[in-house]
């Protein structure tokens, strides 16, 4: 009995530095791992800005103006797509065209009953960037086709939904 007794008083774990060695490489593994779950594994990503329409007026048979909420974070909008459904399902796109801070049509077919028609951006704080109070004015060429719309404001670079906006013409 007193043989096992006296074995195990001799004999150690591990030595305090191979402890110290071990708890630091532990810590740095851990360290990592966190970073790498926090920071996430890929590069930037890119996030839909938030905001809305708040208003469809309009203006007269041809014309309504479409007004922007608060949009954050600030966005240019040459990074927006704009939709236009009309009462028949009829679906015309507008992008972005740096020229003249004008839409032009791409989608097929056009917006009421395939009469083509243009959106303008009012940027009134001429900064190119979309502050509340901004607003769109869409003009078709001859009076538009009378029932309910839907505008759609697309984040290009997502393709995500930032707002939609229904009114009657």
């Amino acid at each position: 009995m007193k043989k096992i007794w006296k074995m195990r008083r001799d004999s150690e774990a591990v030595s305090p530095v191979i402890a110290t060695i071990l708890m630091v490489a532990i810590t740095v593994v851990l360290a990592a791992v966190l970073y790498v779950m926090v920071m996430g594994f890929g590069g930037p990503t890119t996030t839909t800005p938030t905001g809305s329409f708040t208003a469809a007026t309009k203006i007269n048979a041809t014309t309504m103006k479409i007004s922007f909420g608060v949009i954050t974070p600030d966005t240019p909008p040459s990074n927006l797509k704009i939709i236009v459904e009309d009462p028949d399902g009829n679906v015309g796109t507008w992008n972005w065209s740096d020229e003249k801070n004008k839409y032009s049509i791409t989608g097929t077919p056009d917006v009421t009953d395939n009469v083509n028609g243009e959106i303008e951006y009012v940027d009134l704080a001429q900064n190119n960037i979309i502050n509340s109070g901004d607003y769109l004015k869409i003009t078709m060429k001859s009076t538009a086709t009378s029932g309910t719309y839907r505008v759609t404001m697309l984040y290009t670079p997502t393709g995500a939904v930032i707002d939609d906006i229904t009114f009657n013409w």
